[in-house]
């Protein structure tokens, strides 16, 4: 029987994904491919809300993080990054490995990270050259204030590096407007595809920085200077340094184009209807939501299980009995906390409320 994904990604696919991602293997360079390749760049700018340059790279998100920071930063360089959650953590762990030095702003895991404290950071040393944050802290479902730190980046002039990989195309987000100079996502979340794109979009100041850093390349892989070179110089047939992954890349363009068929707003707004759904329900089942709603992300719901329930235990029922796939939590929190993800266009109403109906029958028999 098929597994119903409900985790913060991969996602649950759309049936004209599969379709593309099913079909042929197709040649990755040549008049053809090249339209498909440009189209889905196009696509991508719009939901970033950009008009930089943007590079999709083989891999993981965590992998378009590394080839940010090792292409922008150069060793010695020292960036303040927020960390309320793993993947702050881990985000702070890929600048330390490309030899950036760390500037720790923290909050607690069921906290936002605080605008005011980047403010601190940056006004209390003239030596940072850039600020970094997770929008959507998925270990914690918490959606952090990017917005206001980018803004609090932008006054001190410093470059702002978002990870967007669980937020982008779930929750507003405006990379131009919001003077965000460098944002990172991934295929396998909100833009509706499956995993194996690594995404960067790149403004002008973080360009010129790019490019003012060449001296410090220590990978021919990560570098964004050698994919930009086969852009401007074999874009008429092979744009990128490397064979590209045909299928996944058409998967990526028909969750793109499902996504702009039904508009991102409107998108975001049914996104926001789910997760009402959901959190109506579950406060029904006297489940208490991990943080304040106000705090979450309309695309993922965090909730602590009720004593004496393992969220292992509960996640493996509801696969064993209902093939739903849901997950735990990280850390302290991993047999305390359930994460239900709710992205992509293939997350219905009734998959809300068949979740919701398991839920009730575990709890039922279990509390």
């Amino acid at each position: 029987m098929h597994l119903k994904l409900m985790i913060p990604g991969p996602i649950e696919l759309e049936n004209e994904v599969l379709e593309q991602m099913g079909g042929p293997n197709h040649v990755h360079y040549g008049d053809e491919w090249v339209d498909v390749h440009n189209e889905t760049i196009a696509l991508l700018q719009r939901t970033f809300g950009t008009t930089g340059k943007v590079f999709m790279m083989p891999g993981s998100g965590s992998l378009g993080i590394d080839a940010a920071v090792h292409s922008t930063f150069a060793p010695g360089d020292r960036v303040v990054v927020g960390v309320n959650g793993h993947f702050g953590q881990r985000l702070r762990e890929v600048l330390a490995a490309n030899g950036v030095t760390p500037i720790t702003v923290e909050a607690g895991p069921n906290q936002p990270l605080s605008p005011a404290d980047f403010e601190r950071a940056l006004a209390g040393d003239g030596s940072v050259v850039g600020v970094a944050a997770v929008h959507l802290e998925t270990s914690t479902a918490v959606l952090n204030p990017i917005r206001d730190i980018a803004a609090v980046g932008r006054s001190h002039h410093r470059l702002v590096m978002v990870d967007a990989v669980s937020s982008l195309a779930g929750t507003e987000l405006k990379m131009d407007d919001w003077g965000i100079d460098l944002c990172v996502s991934a295929s396998q979340k909100g833009l509706g595809a499956s995993a194996g794109l690594g995404i960067v979009a790149v403004g002008t100041a973080a360009w010129d920085r790019i490019g003012a850093n060449a001296q410090h390349a220590r990978s021919w892989y990560l570098d964004l200077r050698r994919w930009q070179w086969y852009v401007e110089n074999w874009g008429d047939w092979h744009p990128f340094p490397i064979t590209m992954p045909t299928n996944t890349i058409l998967g990526l363009r028909s969750a793109l184009r499902s996504l702009f068929h039904d508009g991102l707003e409107a998108r975001i707004q049914r996104y926001v209807r789910l997760a009402d759904r959901l959190r109506r329900g579950m406060e029904a089942l006297d489940l208490t939501l991990f943080v304040p709603e106000e705090l979450m992300a309309p695309v993922l719901t965090a909730a602590y299980c009720p004593p004496g329930v393992k969220s292992g235990e509960l996640v493996a029922y509801l696969e064993r009995e209902h093939s739903i796939k849901i997950t735990a939590g990280f850390g302290e929190f991993r047999e305390r906390v359930i994460r239900i993800g709710h992205m992509g266009g293939a997350i219905t109403e009734q998959d809300i409320d068949l979740l919701l109906d398991a839920l009730r029958r575990y709890l039922k028999n279990n509390r």
